[in-house]
C-alpha cells in the first residue's frame, strides 16, 4: 500500500513522466479496432473495455506485455510496421485519469502501463495503414 501511495503522489505532483507509444499495423479493415481491444485483453488485462489501468510492477512486466500484444496481433493477421514509436503530445501530461491529452486524442483503443520504479506512464494506442 505504501508503494502505491508513493507512486500516486509522484504522478500527481508531476515527478513522473508520460509518453505516448504508438503501434502501426497493416492491413486496415473493419475488424482492426476490435482486434486491438482483444489483444490488449489477451496480453494480460481484464476487460474487455477500451482503456485499462494496469501496473507493470504488480504482475506483468512491460516487455512481456508488449511481446504478448504483438504476438496476438500477428496471429490475428496483422503485420507490425517497424517498432512501436514514441510520440510527443501537443500538451503537457496533466496526471488526470483517462487519456491525459484531450487535444491530442488516441488513434484507437488505448491502454496505459505504469513502469516499475519511476512510476512513468506509457500510453499505448495503435493505427493501421492500408
Amino acid at each position: 500500500m505504501k508503494v502505491l501511495a508513493v507512486t500516486l503522489a509522484l504522478v500527481l505532483t508531476g515527478c513522473a513522466h508520460a509518453a505516448g507509444v504508438r503501434y502501426t499495423f497493416t492491413p486496415c479493415n473493419p475488424g482492426f479496432q476490435d482486434t486491438v481491444i482483444a489483444c490488449f485483453y489477451e496480453a494480460g488485462f481484464g476487460g474487455p473495455v477500451v482503456a485499462y489501468d494496469f501496473y507493470a510492477d504488480s504482475g506483468i512486466i512491460e516487455k512481456q506485455w508488449k511481446r504478448q500484444y504483438e504476438s496476438c496481433m500477428f496471429r490475428r493477421g496483422y503485420n507490425q510496421i517497424g517498432e512501436a514509436t514514441t510520440w510527443q503530445p501537443k500538451e503537457r501530461f496533466n496526471g488526470a485519469p483517462g487519456w491525459p491529452w484531450p487535444n491530442d486524442p488516441p488513434k484507437s483503443a488505448w491502454t496505459w502501463v505504469r513502469t516499475a520504479g519511476t512510476g512513468d506512464r506509457h500510453y499505448y494506442d495503435a493505427v493501421c495503414e492500408p
